[in-house]
């Protein structure tokens, strides 16, 4: 047995009518002539492997095929009532050809249906018909049936999107242009109904994409947007809708293989277009024209394989139609990407072609193509599960007539990170990752400025999320480990215990941290909540002002702000943003979803810090100073010393707790831009402990005063601390013999309006 390989270029995934095209070649060559064909998808278009050549291939579609008997007699143009188009069932009605036999038994059943009728039936009416039509109608003509209406469990009909609304898409019915179409190709009143002469040309185009003219202007619907005519759709005012008629009969016959099996019907969840395989709802999210004003009825994502595959395994797939999320049922678009993106619709589907039945002409739909999913394992997607219900909830919200317009575009954009993450590969995963959390922390912060919206519908702060997400969003830029570091500060009276955590004082939590704190119909934001604005420099100070206030409360004499350990930021990292080279708007953006991490005792971060001995500039000098006089703990330094005598072969250690009290009028005085009173200030105090600073002199404006201030925000390491100690100040130590000596020998630093520093002696 020879097997032939047939490229039909004129079959591809796009457009929507091209798909059906090739399953309904793939469907009608299995069921008639050669149960052994096989198709897959390869390079755009459609492979078909056969025992037929390509000859044979073509006189099969001429001379033998027999078309599926599509009729819909509860339609008003279907052809059964008097005011509809009848040419083309009045031929085929009439016809003596053996290859329309069965269309003629299923327009006799139509005809019953519609005796005595002048119009087509409504509602209740249009239900009972239906019904019949289930009770009476067997084979080809109920599989069709199955494809364009669903009963559902109440035993009401319900209309996949693929078919439009039971076989018509507004005034076109599908059924009644089929059978005029089967009339422009075979002469339907001739004993074997012989195709017409141009009807072979114009199989080729269809099958192999080979160019033809002289097509007839005729209508396909939504199926095929470029086809469909109208204004501005030609070189003139308008165009008209050419379709090739084999084109029009292959696509409504490869419809059949969408009909719904019994498991599908089962899990459709009220969901009326997802009752049809691999469909769901629509959302305006995941491609570029995307518009939330436009009308839908839902979408459907074709499968796409690269194995040959025999019709009825693909039919059994498509029939089946299922994605889950977990055990849930995909329902809309970004669940069946996070299905996609888990494999959990695998079965040999290597991609998905996205399509939207999207109002685009006037009121006529248009099967849209969103674009293609690959089907890949993509990293990371149990985070989404975390986050899922918190947006499922607020897009929910969103849809209510009062809710404010900043909470739809909010659950949108967290709709599109959430796609691009299921979507996404390659090298810019991790920035796909961080734009999805930057979306969650807006939209977070959005509820702050709609209370009482956010409280009418019991909406929460993010819920808690997985240290994981610290490996999706991590990358080696220094804004990334700033905002961990200032992310993860907490502090508390007890060492063991980080649950005061700076969380609640950028929303306002009750006591489990986990929810707002609210009555009835507002949101209570206590004095506590301070990190309200959008620039990284307010809310750091706001930030330690807060902290410092209520360290007075409790009578605590330190820094009231620490880190998780290992969640420090560098001085290479502090120097660049004194510097002005970062991107304090991003730190920002990850610092406020960060804040809802489940922070363990210990991280490790990627460090990309400076050589210890490095000589610092000027304003890092201030820094280093304003830093120690805000440490949070004891500051423990050593000394090495020489031995005194060659007798002495060791050397001397020794070691000193300095124990720095905090001063609020140093953070007082440079938060409102006074420089100079702060740094002398902080040099009194590290005096007083016993670490005494080689500067001794220092000028700067309110703008580096301001930096200066917000650096404070964050934590860095103790090791960091005692380099900083040993590089400006000279710790006295009880033992050290040169204690008092050079005293009088001290450097001098001028902080100008440059980052960069001069540095002399006296």
């Amino acid at each position: 047995m020879n097997l032939n390989i047939h490229h039909l270029k004129g079959c591809s995934p796009t457009p929507l009518a091209h798909y059906l095209k090739a399953i309904g070649i793939l469907r009608l060559i299995a069921e008639q002539i050669d149960p052994t064909a096989r198709g897959w998808w390869q390079d755009e278009s459609f492979y078909l492997l056969s025992t037929l050549n390509e000859a044979e291939l073509c006189d099969f579609f001429l001379n033998v095929y027999e078309p599926t008997p599509l009729i819909a007699p509860w339609n008003g143009g279907s052809g059964f009532y008097p005011k509809d188009n009848k040419q083309g069932i009045t031929e085929i009605r009439e016809s003596k050809s053996p290859r329309l036999a069965t269309y003629r038994d299923a327009i006799k059943l139509g005809d019953q249906q519609t005796a005595g009728r002048s119009e087509s039936p409504k509602k209740e009416d249009k239900f009972a018909m239906l019904q019949s039509c289930r009770q009476n109608w067997r084979g080809p003509l109920f599989d069709w049936l199955e494809a364009a209406v669903v009963i559902n469990a109440d035993g009401e009909p319900v209309y996949p999107a693929l078919l439009g609304t039971g076989g018509n898409d507004g005034r076109l019915d599908f059924t009644n242009n089929f059978m005029q179409r089967l009339t422009e190709l075979f002469n339907c009143l001739e004993p074997d109904a012989p195709a017409k002469p141009a009807t072979h040309t114009q199989l080729k185009s269809a099958l192999f994409g080979l160019s033809v003219s002289g097509l007839p202007n005729s209508k396909v619907g939504q199926f095929l947007p470029g086809n469909v005519g109208g204004d501005n759709s030609g070189t003139g005012f308008s165009g008209k809708g050419l379709v090739n008629p084999w084109d029009f009969v292959l696509m409504l016959e490869g419809t059949i293989a969408f009909a719904s099996s019994v498991s599908r019907r089962a899990n459709n969840y009220a969901l009326p277009q997802a009752a049809a395989p691999f469909a769901v709802y629509s959302s305006a999210t995941g491609f570029g024209s995307a518009a939330e004003s436009e009308k839908s009825r839902g979408e459907q994502w074709m499968p796409l394989w690269r194995h040959p595959t025999a019709y009825h395994e693909i039919h059994k797939l498509i029939a089946d139609g299922r994605s889950q999320v977990g055990s849930k049922p995909a329902r809309q678009p970004v669940d069946f990407g996070r299905a996609i993106a888990r494999l959990g619709v695998a079965r040999g589907i290597t991609a998905f072609e996205r399509y939207g039945y999207i109002e685009r002409n006037g009121q006529a739909n248009l099967a849209t193509p969103l674009g293609r999913w690959d089907v890949h394992a993509r990293p990371h997607q149990n985070l989404i599960d975390q986050i899922a219900p918190w947006v499922d909830k607020l897009q929910r919200a969103s849809t209510d007539k009062t809710a404010p317009a900043s909470i739809g575009r909010a659950a949108r954009v967290c709709y599109e990170a959430i796609m691009a993450c299921c979507r996404g590969q390659g090298t810019d995963t991790t920035l796909r990752w961080q734009a999805l959390l930057v979306a969650l922390g807006d939209a977070e912060a959005g509820l702050l400025r709609s209370p009482r919206f956010t409280t009418s519908k019991r909406l929460q702060p993010l819920p808690q999320l997985e240290y994981a997400w610290l490996k999706a969003i991590g990358d080696s830029s220094a804004e990334y480990r700033l905002a961990v570091a200032f992310a993860s500060q907490f502090f508390t009276a007890n060492k063991n215990n980080s649950s005061d955590h700076i969380r609640r004082h950028f929303l306002p939590l009750n006591e489990t941290q986990k929810q707002f704190n609210c009555n009835e119909d507002r949101l209570i934001v206590s004095p506590e909540v301070v990190c309200i604005n959008n620039d990284l420099q307010s809310v750091s100070i706001a930030l330690i002002r807060r902290r410092i206030i209520e360290a007075g409360q409790k009578n605590i004499k330190t820094f009231p702000l620490q880190a998780v350990h290992g969640a420090y930021a560098t001085l290479h990292d502090l120097s660049q943003l004194l510097a002005g080279q970062l991107d304090e708007n991003k730190i920002l953006q990850l610092i406020r979803p960060l804040l809802a991490l489940k922070w363990p005792k210990g991280i490790h971060l990627p460090r990309q810090d400076s050589n210890p001995n490095q000589q610092a500039d000027g304003i890092m000098n201030a820094y280093g100073l304003l830093r120690l006089t805000h440490w949070h703990d004891d500051l423990t330094l050593t000394n090495t010393t020489q031995p005194h005598t060659k007798q002495t072969n060791s050397e001397q250690t020794s070691t000193r707790p300095y124990k720095i009290r905090l001063d609020p009028t140093i953070f007082s005085r440079l938060a409102t831009g006074d420089m100079h009173g702060a740094m002398d200030a902080a040099i009194r105090r590290l005096r007083i402990v016993g670490l005494r600073p080689h500067i001794t002199q220092t000028v700067g404006n309110p703008r580096i005063a301001a930096q200066l201030a917000m650096a404070l925000a964050f934590p860095i390491s103790l090791s960091n601390a005692q380099i900083l100690a040993k590089r400006l100040t000279k710790p006295n130590f009880k033992n050290d013999n040169n204690n008092d000596k050079n005293d009088d020998n001290v450097d001098v630093n001028t902080i100008s309006n440059s980052p960069s520093m001069e540095t002399s002696s006296q």
